[in-house]
């Protein structure tokens, strides 16, 4: 199964069918036993959310890992897949994914497509869209859910395994009885012939009995979702790196201003230092050092003799050109993503 570049990911259930799908956490198991996941996976997804547009409440990813023989998904690595979701319809950038797939493929081969991901708590109606999305690139994808709102610690990561269900079983019955129900009439309004009338009536139920077989389409199908186990798994590195991050720290983080003032003061001392060093040295209360000498000269020396209206002019021109570089690589990354979204539209699936 393959989806073109205009290709909608669209539900093969109808309206109805989709109201009747019940998407709750069942414990459960099937094929695919339990996950583990790293924790650049969780650094990754909190990442992509972070950097969301404004527009789009939750992200999702795709996860790359490996499948034990006892049914253990190891989850190793993870990307982000822009997204959009409107009106219960999903659209995907599908060739962003099957690209970073592929380079994913180059770096480490062992890593494959094990499922995908998304923020939240819990799965919602159009993450059926999207599981049978993923159902086409590996076998029982693992959907993995990760609580960005932190309201119950206890279940901030969720890992689901989807099976799919025949819906519609009823319906065709019904069909098929009305068929069957709206020819009966048909022949007992007639009523010239009683001998015509049975055999226009057999005639008339097995071509009702015929469309309908003939024209019966595939049931539609809902994913049903199952949760099952997930753990954690660190190495000895990413521990380090875990415990460093999770240590409380009291240092905050320097704004811009505060930055630059502290290096000003940092030079200013600096400087002051060498001064006060200069003046020792030609009073005699240091004795002089050649290697000093020679360094302080040449600092000096880098420094360019211009005047201040020299300076002021050097100044304001470098301003102009870092702003004209500014306004052009703006200009540029604006009509990158426009050629973008024309030549390469996301999916709706």
């Amino acid at each position: 199964h393959r989806l073109s570049a205009a290709a909608p990911l669209r539900s093969p259930a109808p309206a109805r069918a989709r109201e009747m799908v019940a998407f709750l956490p069942v414990m459960g198991t099937g094929r695919v036993a339990s996950a583990k996941v790293h924790p650049v996976v969780v650094f990754n997804v909190c990442d992509s959310f972070i950097r969301r547009q404004e527009t789009q409440d939750r992200v999702i990813g795709t996860l790359l890992g490996s499948v034990g023989p006892d049914g253990v998904v190891d989850v190793r690595n993870s990307y982000a897949v822009p997204h959009n979701e409107q009106g219960g319809q999903v659209y995907v950038d599908v060739e962003f994914h099957r690209a970073m797939a592929e380079l994913h493929q180059k770096v480490n081969p062992k890593e494959q497509i094990v499922g995908w991901y998304s923020t939240g708590d819990g799965v919602v109606p159009t993450d059926a869209l999207i599981h049978e999305f993923y159902a086409h690139e590996c076998v029982n994808p693992v959907h993995v859910t990760l609580d960005v709102t932190f309201a119950d610690r206890t279940k901030l990561m969720r890992a689901w395994v989807g099976q799919s269900l025949a819906l519609g079983v009823k319906s065709s019955v019904e069909s098929l009885a009305d068929n069957k129900a709206a020819a009966a009439a048909r022949l007992a309004a007639k009523g010239d012939d009683k001998e015509g009338e049975e055999k226009e009536g057999e005639d008339g139920s097995a071509a009702g009995g015929g469309k309908s077989a003939g024209t019966s389409a595939p049931l539609p199908t809902a994913i049903h979702f199952q949760e099952i186990g997930l753990v954690n798994k660190f190495e000895e590195a990413e521990r380090v790196g875990v415990n460093l991050l999770t240590a409380p720290s009291s240092d905050k983080i320097a704004s811009e201003m505060e930055g630059l003032d502290r290096t000003v003061a940092k030079l200013s001392g600096m400087l002051e230092q060498s001064a006060t060093y200069v003046a020792g040295v030609c009073d005699g209360k240091i004795p002089a050092d050649a290697e000093v000498g020679r360094f302080l000269a040449d600092c000096l020396a880098a420094v360019p003799r211009l005047t201040r209206d020299q300076f002021e002019k050097l100044f304001g021109d470098s301003i102009q050109d870092v702003l004209l570089v500014m306004y052009l690589s703006n200009v540029t990354k604006m009509q990158l993503m426009l050629a973008e979204k024309l030549q390469t539209p996301s999916l709706l699936i």
